[in-house]
């Protein structure tokens, strides 16, 4: 869109007529004496400030031979002053294949800037972008714009099985900046367990079943002098170099019991439990965002 420039164009703006009654074009009718309507300078310098004006509005400017920013203009006006704006991501109800035609998922593909000059404007200047370098090399900033290739795209941040939270802008509840990717974690806990403590009790067990068996110990000889050398006739001594082996009488099949364990705990293993993430009950949607 450009304002006249015709060699013919004035500079400043003719004073305007007195208003008329107003109507409706016409090509004329001769056989009736009606002439075509007149196009005025009145009415299409009307025509040409109510378009520019609205393009300029938008911060934009206006560019010769370019017939798309008028709808561009209207379209960034609604997404600022009254409609949903570019930047917003918001969960859409459907499948990707229904997802409406401005509109685009947060998959972190790459865009081109001159077929989306909004998305293209909000991630340059949001205040959350990289490079596209860092972005492919550290999961911190994939939920962040990048600069694409640095001249004719962007890269939309990723978004896919992810979770919003409000950022934490100073509050301290939360690490990280404003965009970064924050890995599922486990606040820091324990789980404190004991068994009950009992004042004495036997767990009502027994040993095997034994056929029988005895005892073996060292006994020692009857006293008597079967080799008295060098003590008194008729003395009685024992020879401690004749101790032999006895064994007690067989018991015959019998059990043991276990005896209690007096006063004592018991100790309790927690086992592991859990699946591949720490989530919060929920459902998946596709995050949209408006990008024309």
């Amino acid at each position: 869109m450009h304002r006249i420039d015709h060699p013919t164009a004035v500079s400043v703006r003719p004073t305007v007529a007195a208003a008329g009654t107003q109507g409706y074009f016409t090509e004329g009718d001769p056989l009736a004496g009606q002439e075509a309507t007149w196009v005025s300078a009145d009415w299409l310098n009307d025509l040409q400030e109510n378009i520019a004006r609205v393009i300029e509005a938008f911060g934009a400017a206006l560019i010769k031979g370019d017939g798309a920013q008028l709808l561009q203009a209207i379209r960034g006006l609604i997404s600022t002053e009254g409609g949903l704006p570019v930047g917003v991501p918001v969960p859409w109800m459907g499948s990707v294949a229904s997802i409406p035609a401005n509109c685009v998922p947060l998959m972190g593909q790459t865009l081109p800037r001159s077929l989306y000059p909004l998305a293209a404007n909000h991630a340059l200047t949001c205040g959350i972008v990289v490079t596209d370098a860092d972005w492919l090399a550290q999961a911190v900033h994939r939920t962040k714009f990048s600069l694409g290739d640095g001249a004719t795209t962007i890269r939309l941040p990723e978004l896919r099985a992810e979770l919003i939270y409000g950022a934490d802008i100073g509050r301290g509840v939360r690490g990280g900046n404003i965009g970064d990717w924050l890995g599922d974690d486990l606040k820091l806990h324990n789980h404190p367990a004991t068994s009950n403590n009992d004042a004495g009790h036997d767990h009502g067990g027994l040993t095997s079943t034994d056929p029988g068996h005895n005892h073996g110990f060292e006994g020692s000889p009857a006293a008597g002098n079967p080799d008295a050398q060098g003590a008194d006739a008729g003395a009685s001594m024992l020879d401690l170099t004749q101790f032999v082996t006895k064994y007690t009488s067989v018991n015959g099949a019998h059990q043991h019991g276990i005896p209690w364990g007096g006063v004592h705990n018991h100790i309790i293993n927690v086992l592991n439990a859990g699946g591949s993430e720490t989530r919060q009950r929920g459902v998946g949607y596709p995050y949209i965002m408006r990008v024309k």
